[in-house]
Order: structure tokens, then C-alpha cells, then sequence
């Protein structure tokens, strides 16, 4: 089977992701890169020096599917000038609700005009997590779903390791290894011309690790560390009866980004397998979105 030929729309951070897990993928072929002209000149990692660059559709050949990596406030634009040469989109919009429903209105009627099929808000949030909270409902009739985002890992100053000579800020995260077993992370921020390994030996001498498996990250930033990564907890109560008061629980952590990316290449698989018109996540069938990997899933995790 060729592989399905993509146009990444706009090279920010999901755009470049896209397109960098195209590149890795062997059902899938980045055809090109649409970006503004104002920025059509900008560098590409060396990765992607190949794929030519773009500023609008007329320039594109023999196209599949155009991934749409733009804010959400330029999506329906972008959307109906791609959907006008038949090209079928995929978009992750950051809506939620009736505002997701509408925006999926707006593409559906031009999808269906120019018969190509759509697939909107096809991120994390919506997208994959819609699918985990509706298949929780659906096991639990009548129950109560509870979402919680934080961060990442579970990160908190840590007084003692600022006392350590050469230590500017520290913060402490605590993991669970895969044997279950806990290890403490601790990244440190340090003072110009301090030495990494004698801070570390320090940390780990200190009492309050003694015996425990720690781990000591030095970091240019600790300000940029809090804010990367991102993390849920989906908690799902049945209601109380005599079926038992069932309780699922999903936690994750993830960069949101990157899976994004991996939900929109999910979703431009799914592509061929669809009639003309806008879908949301939900509505795609597990199988269309594993492409031509299906069957060999299909063994995997039934």
C-alpha cells in the first residue's frame, strides 16, 4: 500500500512534531509544509530539508490529507480554502461542547459540498481524552466523572538541597520506578562554576535520602521545568447498587503536544476509510484510525 501523502499546515510546535513523526513513519509521507509566506524562507531541522515548502495549495500535488497545525481562531478559514480543491483535513481544535459541535457544523457542510471527509478536534483534549471519558461513562450509566489537570510530576522545593554550596534553587519529584519501588528525583538549578558531582554527593549523603534510590538532575532552568509536561487524573463512580459501585481511574502523564500529534496522524489514517462530511474522534472507528496496522493490532490487543 503507498503511503498517504500529507501537507503539514503551519510549523509551530505541534506542526513540527507532525511533521518530524511523518518523516519517522513508514504508512505515512510528508508532501509538504505550508507555511505564511512571511515565514516560508525560515530554516527546517536538517531532518526535513527535503520536504518542499509551500504558501498556499495551489502549489500542492496529490495530497491525502492536510494536517491543520494553526490556532484555532484561523482553523475554519484555512479549512474551507483546503477543503475547496477536495483535499480532506484533519484539525485539533481547542474547542469543547457546543462550540466543538459548531465549528464540526461549519466543516461538515463544506466537506460535504466538496465530498471530502474531515476530522476536527483530533488532539488530546478533545480528541483522546473524549474517547477515554465517553467509553468511562458508557461502563458506568448514571455515574460521575471527575477530570483533574496538574502538571507532569508532582514537583516541591526542597530546603534542605538549597543549602548545599553552589545550589541556587532545587525542586524534588518523587517516581514510581516500574518495580514499584520509589526513587526521588531532584533537580537542581546551579551558581555559575559549581561542580555537578560534588552537589549531587552532597544531596545524596544528606539524611533525608540515605537508603533511598536518588537520582540528582542538574538544569539550566527551574522555571521552565514546572511548566513542562502535563499530567490528568480521570476518576469515573458508578452510582451505588446492587451492581457494586464500580470506580474507574485513569492517570496520565504526557506532553500534550506530542500526543496531539500522534492523535491528528491517527486520524489522517483513518481518512480513506471515511465518506464526505466532518466527524469528531468519537465517531471513528478504532480499527480506521490503526490504518493498515489494523489487523496486526487487531492481534496485539484484542
Amino acid at each position: 500500500m503507498k503511503p498517504l501523502r500529507l501537507a503539514v499546515v503551519g510549523f509551530g510546535r505541534v506542526g513540527q512534531i507532525c511533521a518530524e513523526l511523518i518523516s519517522q513513519s513508514h504508512d505515512l509521507s510528508l508532501a509538504a509544509i505550508v507555511r505564511r509566506a512571511v515565514s516560508a524562507s525560515g530554516k527546517l531541522p536538517e531532518t526535513l530539508r527535503s520536504v518542499p515548502v509551500i504558501t498556499h495549495f495551489g502549489q500542492a500535488r496529490d495530497l491525502d490529507a492536510a494536517l491543520l497545525c494553526v490556532p484555532t481562531n484561523a482553523v475554519a478559514e484555512i479549512a474551507a480554502q483546503i477543503l475547496q480543491h477536495g483535499i480532506p483535513i484533519v484539525d485539533c481544535v481547542l474547542l469543547h461542547g457546543e462550540a466543538l459541535e459548531a465549528h464540526k457544523q461549519v466543516i461538515h457542510k463544506a466537506a460535504v459540498h466538496h465530498r471530502a471527509a474531515a476530522i476536527v478536534g483530533a488532539g488530546w483534549d478533545p480528541g483522546a481524552l473524549s474517547v477515554f471519558r465517553s467509553w468511562f461513562a458508557l461502563l458506568t450509566p448514571g455515574g460521575a466523572t471527575e477530570t483533574r489537570h496538574h502538571t507532569g510530576i508532582s514537583l516541591r522545593h526542597m530546603a534542605m538541597a538549597r543549602t548545599v554550596v553552589g545550589v541556587k534553587d532545587a525542586l524534588c519529584a518523587e517516581v514510581r520506578a516500574p518495580d514499584r519501588s520509589l526513587q526521588r528525583y531532584v533537580y537542581v538549578e546551579l551558581q555559575k562554576g559549581a561542580d555537578p558531582d560534588k552537589i549531587a554527593h552532597a544531596i545524596r549523603a544528606d539524611p533525608l535520602f540515605l537508603g533511598e534510590d536518588t537520582q540528582v538532575f542538574p538544569v539550566e532552568s527551574l522555571a521552565e521545568l514546572e511548566e513542562e509536561g502535563r499530567g490528568v487524573v480521570l476518576d469515573r463512580r458508578g452510582p451505588p447498587g446492587r451492581f457494586g459501585h464500580q470506580h474507574l481511574l485513569l492517570e496520565a502523564r504526557f506532553d500534550d503536544t506530542v500526543l496531539t500529534a500522534q492523535v491528528m496522524l491517527a486520524a489522517a489514517r483513518a481518512i480513506p476509510q471515511l465518506e464526505a462530511g466532518a466527524y469528531v474522534l468519537p465517531e471513528v472507528s478504532l480499527t480506521a484510525l490503526w490504518g493498515e496496522r489494523a489487523e496486526k493490532a487487531q492481534r496485539e490487543w484484542l
